[in-house]
């Protein structure tokens, strides 16, 4: 985790005012963020602030407001290598508009949108979010059909989505990680791409290439 207190990482639905964009956001090259911008506003509490991070850790740590869970979607082809190294850089803005469906073990069920930073969240206590859990997304493909992408993943025991949607962390097998002691392990970390949507304006993110990440 970059930086000491996080301030508020992640929320929905969220616009970022236009009075301090220019301090908060700069503008990139789409070979850096697919989005086109990224967060530079260190640690101003805002809701759309260091997208990309495992914000619930961030806040257990530095006393942070609580979240229970959160994370950010990005536009990633699942399989696309060159692409997680291009569009990896720290920061960078997801994608607006995508509706995440979060489903705790009890069957209780949070549906949210992701903000102008592709951040969602749900505020609380995490501990009173009873794991493991299912996630899926839903969004609309440019032909206008309506997508469902589900977390292929089962039993996810912490709610910090990018503590295990980390490209920078090595996945289970390499790091020598057993993949039963997943359920049972909150600690538990398994490099994986970031949250994407297969498919997503595909021909525009196959064009980005294998480009240098900030």
């Amino acid at each position: 985790m970059q930086g000491g207190w996080c301030g508020l990482c992640l929320a929905v639905g969220a616009i970022l005012p236009a009075a301090c964009a220019d301090e908060l956001v700069e503008d990139v090259p789409r070979d850096v963020c697919f989005s086109g911008q990224r967060w530079i506003g260190g640690k101003h509490g805002h809701p759309e602030m260091y997208p990309g991070r495992d914000c619930v850790g961030c806040h257990e740590d530095n006393d942070g407001p609580q979240l229970v869970l959160g994370g950010t979607v990005y536009a990633y082809v699942v399989g696309r290598p060159e692409i997680f190294a291009a569009q990896s850089g720290t920061d960078c803005f997801g994608i607006p508009g995508v509706n995440v469906r979060i489903t705790d073990y009890e069957g209780q069920s949070f549906d949210l949108v992701t903000n102008q930073a592709g951040n969602f969240y749900v505020e609380g206590d995490p501990h009173d979010f009873v794991k493991p859990f299912d996630a899926e997304l839903h969004w609309t493909a440019d032909d206008g059909t309506e997508q469902t992408t589900p977390m292929p993943s089962t039993h996810p025991v912490y709610g910090g989505c990018a503590r295990c949607h980390d490209p920078a962390v090595l996945p289970a097998p390499e790091a020598g990680l057993m993949y039963d002691t997943y359920p049972s392990d909150p600690k538990y970390k398994n490099g994986r791409p970031r949250i994407g949507l297969p498919g997503y304006r595909d021909a525009q993110v196959r064009a980005l290439g294998s480009a240098t990440p900030p």
